[in-house]
């Protein structure tokens, strides 16, 4: 879009975008309210995937996000059912996050930060990211995640090198799959 004039809004296109800034900020105004008392209901909860979908890039509902799983992992320590269940609904509106923008460093870290916590399925995990690499096969988020899942995982080095050797057929000048070979 660089050297490209903006065109000037049509008047019901300015009200459409005043409107859905309006809500933003309602939303917004709401979601710090819950954040500053602590309030991690589910109704809270929520409303924070709300706001991700809109904007991934708000580290403060990441954060939140965070504050809030902890809480109600530590509700819920005695029922294994409760605990998965809360996880795979994080995955969910993680998976939405990159949906919407899926170079986002602060959604790929939080994906990171759930995964950790014990539960995930190595399957999933590499579906996703041939999804998202099909779509941008030079995304260093996704390569990085890769490494991240790889090494969750244990996978060989020879059956990743196997695949960034797919990725590089595919697309001789793709840097970040080059990179990918690169282990210490």
């Amino acid at each position: 879009m660089h050297g490209r004039p903006r065109k000037p809004l049509k008047p019901e296109d300015e009200a459409a975008s005043a409107a859905k800034a309006q809500k933003l900020r309602a939303l917004q105004s709401q979601f710090l309210h819950n954040h500053h008392n602590n309030i991690y209901t589910k109704e809270a909860v929520d409303l924070s995937a709300k706001l991700l979908e809109i904007n991934p890039e708000s580290y403060t509902a990441w954060n939140y996000r965070k504050l809030a799983l902890e809480h109600n992992l530590s509700q819920s320590e005695s029922d294994p059912d409760s605990f998965k269940s809360l996880l795979d609904e994080e995955l969910i509106v993680v998976e939405n996050a990159l949906r919407q923008n899926f170079k986002s460093y602060g959604v790929w870290h939080h994906r990171k930060w759930v995964l950790s916590k014990g539960h995930s399925s190595a399957d999933h995990e590499l579906r996703l990211l041939d999804k998202f690499q099909k779509a941008d096969s030079r995304n260093f988020h996704a390569w990085n995640y890769r490494r991240f899942v790889a090494a969750l995982m244990n996978r060989s080095e020879e059956d990743e090198l196997k695949y960034t050797e797919d990725m590089i057929n595919n697309n001789f000048s793709n840097y970040s799959a080059w990179h990918n070979r690169r282990y210490d």
